[in-house]
């Protein structure tokens, strides 16, 4: 008798086996054409436990940095060998002293003697401008300046004695809050733009950090007067296809910053953020353009 059953159960496992073959080489075929899904063998709670967990983010690249190369007046003709390499050449329109690289024809500029002499500069800087595939940027050091306060020191940041104040270098600022001050650097910028350049980047647009601050004249909401100047600046040049910037300072990031800029304001440029190698950490959410020597 132990034979038979033995027999039997032999063949009723090799029936039970073949019959899930069969089965399991159906749900294959049936998956493979789209009738039946995979997923259906997961239980409800631990498919929504899956679909739940957020995607791993893929690590982006550092984008490349954007280089330039200062490029001195007497190299005007040579731009496009010299920036090989480069993204871009850095050329300075108005100097910490208020001395221009061009000639404007903004009346205060002649009267301070801050204007270049010679009118073949604005030809030579057309024609650096219609370099195919050569990037521009017109240096601009907005608020200092001696020139202009010498010709007119209405136009200064004073002292508590009501002369103008001068920072360590012995050079004076213009106050931002004055409109007279104001409509300068917006003629100076318009007329960069019209000879072309792709970028102009204002240096010193701030409140002085350096310098025998102690006997600085109050200088009201310094904040809230930079936005106000930089609005209008940014208004002024909308028509124009030139791309303006800001050189930030290290402290912009920080409440109550002494020189004025804060990062909304720098945030608001429709150009891009730059920086001085020694202020560039502190920019770091700005990625910032660090300026060629």
């Amino acid at each position: 008798m132990g034979r038979p059953i033995l027999n039997r159960l032999g063949r009723f496992l090799m029936a039970l086996l073949c019959t899930a073959g069969v089965l399991s080489g159906g749900f294959l075929l049936l998956c493979a054409g789209g009738v039946l899904d995979p997923a259906v063998l997961v239980p409800r709670e631990e498919a929504a436990a899956v679909s739940a967990q957020p995607a791993q983010p893929v690590p982006a690249e550092d984008p490349e940095p954007f280089r330039t190369l200062r490029l001195s007046p007497e190299e005007l003709d040579q731009a496009s060998v010299l920036a090989q390499g480069y993204d871009g050449v850095v050329v300075t329109m108005k100097e910490a002293d208020g001395s221009l690289g061009y000639v404007s024809a903004l009346a205060l500029a002649a009267d301070a003697g801050a204007s270049w002499g010679d009118l073949d500069r604005n030809e030579a800087l057309r024609a650096l401008n219609r370099q195919p595939g050569l990037y521009t940027v017109a240096q601009v050091s907005c608020l200092r300046d001696s020139l202009v306060v010498q010709q007119d020191p209405s136009l200064a940041l004073r002292r508590e004695s009501g002369s103008p104040w001068r920072d360590a270098g012995g050079l004076t600022w213009l106050d931002p809050a004055n409109t007279q001050v104001q409509d300068y650097l917006i003629g100076l910028c318009r007329e960069l733009a019209q000879l072309g350049f792709d970028e102009v980047v204002l240096t010193d647009c701030c409140y002085p950090t350096q310098g025998d601050l102690t006997c600085l004249a109050g200088t009201g909401d310094r904040a809230g007067t930079l936005e106000t100047f930089c609005r209008r600046l940014q208004g002024a040049l909308a028509d124009y296809p030139v791309r303006l910037s800001v050189v930030g300072e290290g402290d912009s990031l920080a409440p109550n910053s002494p020189s004025g800029q804060t990062a909304a304001l720098l945030a608001s440029f429709p150009g891009r953020v730059w920086a001085e190698e020694e202020n560039a950490a502190a920019l770091a959410v700005f990625s910032p353009v660090v300026m060629p020597e």
